[in-house]
């Protein structure tokens, strides 16, 4: 989240391309549609410090394995970076917006406590040598799946960079937290429209938005269905959640003509501002109503 947010203040329309690149490995992921399983996870620890919203350290014990497996060695005390995800930074100057909230949530439920982290084969650590993991805590006689509260409560974005296994779980997470602009996607409350975007690019780039805007032109393509509208302006819905839409009767409502209200998070392409529909949710409204539509 910090080389995004950097890109997009320091210059937006230089840094166009190379947005709408970094989007697309953010969003490629590898997982199957799995739910997220303690029994999975092979390591104990206790978090001695939590950095970030998105990064611990752990203590493993002075009797943890010394290698995991294929010579993933293992230090007593390891820096975890939470896999799947990616918070708020709290290095940048300024902070960003929601990072001190999303580290005091992560604090809340892991600072000094006791938690099982799930390791994926081929996923085991990141370019600065920290583990990746998914995280377990124990609440009552069941567990919370500390990456998915993240996102879950809008505290952290998605970030998926090799083999995912909670992807789709994630995802359906997030969908949920941006249609009801929880946490760091609530910066800007409300309705906008294409006139404001374009007044304010800056202001809105990659944040969370609701926008009512009118379809001017359906394209089907090989990745998806663009909904331009205005000025240029595109709701986009990726191919494979195409069915979900459908499943909801809404790809028939969504045609020239028609108002549109969605929420999503606003992103500057080579072609224009696009906030990306990953699921019913995260439409409103359809004006005029829709006999097929929710």
């Amino acid at each position: 989240m910090g080389l995004l947010r950097r890109i997009a203040v320091g210059g937006l329309w230089k840094a166009l391309p190379l947005l709408f690149l970094l989007f697309g490995s953010l969003w490629a992921s590898t997982g199957t549609d799995l739910r997220p399983d303690v029994s999975r996870a092979v390591l104990e620890a206790r978090v001695v410090r939590v950095y970030d919203g998105d990064t611990i350290e752990v203590d493993l014990g002075g009797d943890h394995p010394d290698i995991l497996w294929e010579n993933i060695r293992l230090s007593r005390y390891e820096r975890v970076r939470l896999l799947g995800i990616d918070a708020p930074e709290l290095s940048t100057d300024p902070v960003e917006y929601y990072a001190r909230k999303a580290k005091s949530l992560l604090l809340r439920l892991v600072a000094h406590r006791n938690v099982r982290l799930e390791v994926v084969p081929g996923n085991e650590r990141d370019g600065y040598g920290r583990l990746l993991a998914y995280v377990y805590v124990k609440k009552g006689d069941g567990w919370i799946f500390v990456n998915g509260e993240l996102v879950r409560q809008g505290a952290a974005d998605l970030l998926f960079v090799g083999t995912e296994r909670y992807a789709e779980y994630l995802r359906e997470l997030w969908i949920e937290a941006v249609a009801e602009r929880r946490g760091m996607w609530g910066r800007y409350p409300g309705t906008i429209t294409v006139a404001d975007i374009y007044d304010e690019p800056l202001k809105y780039a990659l944040e969370g938005v609701t926008v009512e805007a009118r379809i001017v032109k359906v394209k089907t393509a090989w990745d998806g269905v663009y909904l331009t509208c205005e000025r240029g302006f595109r709701f986009f819905i990726p191919k494979e959640r195409l069915g979900s839409f459908e499943g909801r009767g809404l790809l028939g409502c969504l045609v020239a003509g028609r108002g549109l209200t969605a929420s999503g998070v606003l992103k500057w392409t080579p072609l224009g501002p696009m906030v990306e529909l990953w699921g019913p949710l995260q439409v409103h409204g359809i004006k005029p109503p829709c006999e097929q539509g929710r």
